[in-house]
């Protein structure tokens, strides 16, 4: 039985054979609808099957565009912050170049008789609020001479040792400078507050002053020289009670900023 149902099997493949390497139309036919159909159930199939991998492959390139983005923009982030740093450099060059320049052309106007010193240090311990600089008694600095920049008024020398000194700024509840209006027949004391703004005493209800006016240094209180900007009047009020009005100066002068003064020897 086994023998017959291999002998079939034999002559059928044979047959089967025949057609195929005969090209007899008709078996060409049915194979080919065979193979259409086929193509047509195993396409999908196919595609359906391809999906997981072609998802894996579309999730790793993003990963690895992502990963090479992330470095990309880390990159640029360290060359934008070298330009910041660099602009950044260049620029306090440049206001250092500006204050300097002031202060030659400040010095140069009265030669041998001012004193360059960097600010260095703060002193808020002591009695007075002051800025240690480093000049002292060696380049012929000594107590009550006046400090200035540029731009005004900062205050005056109250230590002094073989290298170093402490300057009193004005606006130290110690400090009290004589300063008049500028273009104006109004004077008064400005004192210091311990903060800003400053206070411009006596300075009567009726007496000529508004808000802007510049003050300067009037040269009556035997400390600081006539004609130094103090600061600017920014608010008055003249219905307090009593016979002064109570106004309030800004300095010309950041205290907390300075990097360089100038001392007045006398």
């Amino acid at each position: 039985m086994k023998n017959s149902v291999v002998i079939i099997i034999a002559i059928a493949f044979l047959v089967i054979s025949f057609f195929v390497f005969t090209g007899t139309p008709l078996f060409i036919r049915g194979y080919s609808v065979a193979k259409t159909g086929l193509g047509e159930i195993s396409g999908p199939l196919l595609r359906v099957a391809g999906k997981p991998a072609d998802g894996i492959r579309y999730v790793f390139q993003n990963y690895v565009n992502l990963v090479g983005t992330k470095r990309e923009n880390a990159d640029l982030q360290k060359k934008l912050d070298a330009l910041l740093l660099e602009h950044q450099r260049l620029s306090d060059l440049e206001q250092e170049n500006k204050r300097l320049k002031a202060i030659l052309n400040l010095m140069e106007q009265r030669p041998k008789t001012m004193v360059a010193a960097r600010v260095v240090g703060e002193d808020v311990k002591n009695w007075f609020r002051c800025l240690i600089v480093d000049k002292g008694r060696t380049s012929g600095l000594a107590p009550k001479m006046p400090v200035i920049t540029p731009k005004g008024l900062v205050g005056q020398v109250v230590e002094c040792d073989r290298w170093v000194t402490k300057v009193m700024v004005i606006s130290d509840t110690n400090s009290s400078v004589d300063v008049y209006v500028e273009g104006r027949n109004s004077r008064g004391i400005l004192e210091g507050t311990g903060q800003n703004p400053l206070k411009l005493k006596y300075i009567r209800k009726n007496d000529e002053i508004e808000v802007g006016d510049k003050l300067i240094t009037s040269g009556m209180d035997g400390i600081y020289p006539k004609g130094l900007a103090t600061g600017i009047v920014t608010t008055i009020n003249r219905n307090k009670p009593g016979i002064f009005a109570e106004v309030e100066v800004i300095p010309f002068n950041n205290f907390t900023r300075l990097e360089e003064v100038l001392i007045v020897k006398k």
